[in-house]
C-alpha cells in the first residue's frame, strides 16, 4: 500500500513580542528566554501563525516586493532559528 505524502505542518506561533524603550524588539518564549530581533524576524514570527512554510514565503515575498526565490532561503533560516528558540512549532 502506497503512503500518501506527508502534508506540510502549519506553523504555530509561541511566546510574545515586547517593544523596548529604545524601540528594539524582543521575542520571549514560554520559558521566559528573550531574543532581541530585528523588524524582519518579528514580522516573519507574526505572519507565521497558521501558515505552512511555503505560504509564509509567498506572503513575505508579496509584502516585501522581493521574489519567492529571494525570500525562501531567508524565511527558511528564520523559521529554523525560531523553532530552535521555541518561538514557533
Amino acid at each position: 500500500m502506497a503512503q500518501t505524502p506527508k502534508k506540510p505542518k502549519k506553523l504555530k506561533r509561541k511566546g510574545r513580542v515586547l517593544e523596548m524603550e529604545d524601540g528594539s524588539m524582543v521575542l520571549v518564549n514560554e520559558n521566559e528566554q528573550g531574543f532581541k530581533v530585528d523588524v524582519l524576524v518579528a514580522a516573519i514570527w507574526y505572519l507565521a501563525e497558521g501558515k505552512e512554510e511555503e505560504e509564509l514565503c509567498k506572503e513575505v515575498a508579496s509584502k516585501s516586493g522581493m521574489t519567492l526565490e529571494q525570500v525562501k532561503p531567508i524565511v527558511t533560516s528564520v523559521v529554523s532559528k525560531l523553532k530552535e528558540s521555541k518561538l514557533v512549532e
